[in-house]
Formats: C-alpha cells, structure tokens, sequence
C-alpha cells in the first residue's frame, strides 16, 4: 500500500513542478499542457483517495469518485489530440467550430454517462465490496479513447508525409510514437487498471515540457522561424553530409526597417517583421525551403532547385506574396525586400564563407535599392 501511496506522490510532485513552469511562462499556448497536467494530478489524488478510505465504507464518495475519473480518463486522449492538432496543423483549425464540436462530444455523452451511473450502471458500478467494475454500457469509453488515439495518430501520418524536413519528420515521428503508447495502454490495461496509463501520460507530459523548452532555444519567439541557432546548425549539416549541387542560401533584408521602426513604432516593426515571415511561411509548401529569422530585419533561407534561375522564381514569389499580405496589414507602408543568393556547392568555400558572399550580395542589392527609391523620390519632387 506504501509503494502505492509513495508511487502517486512522485506522479504529483512531477505534475506540479511541470504546472508551475507553465504557469510561470504565461503563455496561451501551454494551455493544453496545464490541462494536461491538472488531470493527472487530480487522478493522482483520487487514487490516494482510493487507497486511505476503503471502497466498502465510503460507498457514495467512490461513486463521485469514480464518475470524474472517467470523465478525466476520456478528456487525457481529448488533450492529447489537441495538442497534436495545434503543434503539427496549426491553432487555426482549433477553432474551426465544427472540429471543436466533434472534438468535446465523445467529452460531453461520458460526463452525462456518468452522472447517472451510480444509479442506471451505464459506465461503471460497485460491487458487494465497493469496488468499480466495468457498467454496462463502459465499451462506449474504448471507443472513444480509440477515436481520439486514431485522429491524433492521423495527423501525425498527414503532417509526416507533407513535411519535408527530416529532423521535423523525427518529432512527428515520436509524437507518433507517444500517441500510440499512451492510447495503446490506455486501451489494452483500461481504467480499471489505470496505473500504467497515469505514470507513463505523467512522463509524456514531462517529455512534451522538455521538448517545449528546447524549441524556446531555437524558435524565434516574435516570428516563429528558425532562429540563428537552428540556422547555423541547419546549414552545418547540410554544408557537411548533404549532396550540395543544386543547394543555395539566400539572405533576405527589409529595405528602409529603421525608418519604419523610428516613424510608426515598434509595434508596426515588429508586425512588418511577422508579415515577411508570413509570406515565406505561406510558401514553403511550395519550395520545401528552411527559413530563419537571424536577428533584426535579417531572414534567411536555404533551398534546393535544379535550375539555378527557379531562385528567382522563388524570391518573385515571396515578393508577389509580400505585397498582397503587406497591403492587407500594412497598407500605409510599402515594404521591399533585398535579397542576396549564392550557391552552396563552392570549392574550398567554408560556411562562414559562403554566409559572407550571400551576405554582401545582399547587402549590394539593397545599396542599389536605396539608389532607386532616392531617384523615384527625387522625380516625384520634381
């Protein structure tokens, strides 16, 4: 009984040290985590509850016990895919009413399930000892959790085979994994013996929180690009072990960022900077490049193309793509972009190299920009 009680106080004390960490980061996004791990610690709870006061003597409190652990029981694998949902497709399809309605109505049928169960033994009853055993209707629960499990292990299948990005296929493919796991013991070990289920969703959670803070050190919080780190590192790789004919860096800067900074704020700065990121966003789909936001008004992208002349093509459609959103959240700002391009495949050419030859192009390019809206000013005066 001691191992017991000891084994559900270490789930808890894990719980609320990961809770505290999301709470302390006030950020919208660790809601689900929060959720995730108030469930666990609540089930944590009931079991102790369970053990310090006999089913037998305490007929009624298990049978309010029991109900909420089963709503919680289907609303772990309901977090789960909504995690899953808003890391690989995105917060967008969250709140698509349709998707969130399907999503809480297995949530809704177990929560008015249990509330009559005491009574009508849909979901569980107690025997001769005070015990819970399976209601009739509790195959309902593992229907559910095998929807959730399936959906959840769904996007991950759909997001692996868009995605382009082998160390992105690596995390979906242990998000994969976790799903399984979790939706795997919770389906074949069941409520009724719920132990395997509660230590190994503490310890995803745990792994999830890792996770989290070791893409804080390589995703850029204003943009949510790569940031310097994961670049340099990206490029290190592809520089040492990938075929790099038809490989290129382009440095991309916003021509004028200062004078947008010093005349409207930094608040219209920092939505010019997410505006550029989305427009290279919204075509990566397209062109299977990796982008990066490197620090200031200075991106980077590294792509592949058979033909050297299908850059240009690229960096038209960012241009293209920039206007439209520009228009749309900037329109008193008309914001350009310099853009400077170099292959990878150089003979004797080291990173830092090939960083300073694509850095100076564009650096050239934007010299010459600055010419050109100084001209088109000066005429316009005139």
């Amino acid at each position: 009984m001691f191992l017991r009680i000891e084994l559900y106080v270490i789930l808890i004390f894990i719980s609320l040290i990961i809770l505290r960490a999301y709470i302390r980061e006030h950020r919208s996004v660790n809601r689900d985590f929060l959720l995730a791990g108030l469930a666990l610690v609540i089930m944590d709870i009931f079991e102790i509850i369970s053990v310090f006061f006999p089913f037998s003597s305490y007929f009624f409190m298990h049978s309010i016990v029991v109900g909420m652990e089963l709503i919680l029981w289907i609303y772990l694998p309901y977090v789960c895919l909504r995690i899953i949902i808003w890391r690989f497709l995105g917060q967008e399809f969250l709140k698509d009413s349709t998707v969130k309605n399907l999503m809480l109505l297995p949530i809704f049928i177990t929560t008015m399930m249990a509330v009559v169960s005491p009574f009508k033994n849909y979901l569980f009853k107690l025997n001769l000892f005070g015990e819970p055993i399976a209601g009739d209707y509790f195959f309902v629960l593992d229907i559910f959790v095998g929807l959730y499990t399936t959906a959840a292990f769904a996007v991950c299948v759909f997001s692996a085979v868009k995605e382009h990005s082998f160390d992105m296929r690596v995390k979906i493919s242990v998000a994969g994994f976790f799903v399984l796991l979790l939706g795997g013991i919770q389906f074949i070990f069941g409520y009724f013996m719920s132990n395997f289920y509660i230590v190994a969703a503490t310890l995803s959670v745990l792994f999830l929180y890792v996770e989290a803070q070791e893409n804080r050190i390589f995703v850029d919080a204003l943009t949510g690009l790569n940031n310097r780190n994961r670049f340099r590192m990206y490029l290190s790789n592809v520089m040492n072990n990938y075929v790099k004919v038809n490989m290129y860096l382009t440095y991309v800067d916003i021509d004028d960022f200062k004078k947008i900074n010093d005349e409207y704020g930094h608040i219209v700065g920092d939505l010019s900077l997410r505006t550029v990121a989305e427009s290279m966003l919204d075509l990566h789909s397209k062109f299977h490049y990796f982008i990066a936001r490197l620090g200031g008004d200075e991106f980077a992208i590294i792509s592949s193309h058979t033909d050297s002349s299908d850059v240009d093509v690229m960096i038209e459609d960012i241009k293209r793509t920039l206007k439209k959103k520009s228009e749309k959240n900037l329109p008193d700002i008309s914001l350009n972009l310099s853009f400077g391009t170099t292959s990878l495949n150089q003979a004797g050419k080291t990173m830092n190299d090939i960083i300073r030859i694509a850095d100076n192009i564009m650096y050239e390019q934007k010299r010459e920009n600055k010419l050109k809206h100084a001209e088109a000013d000066k005429a316009g005066s005139e």
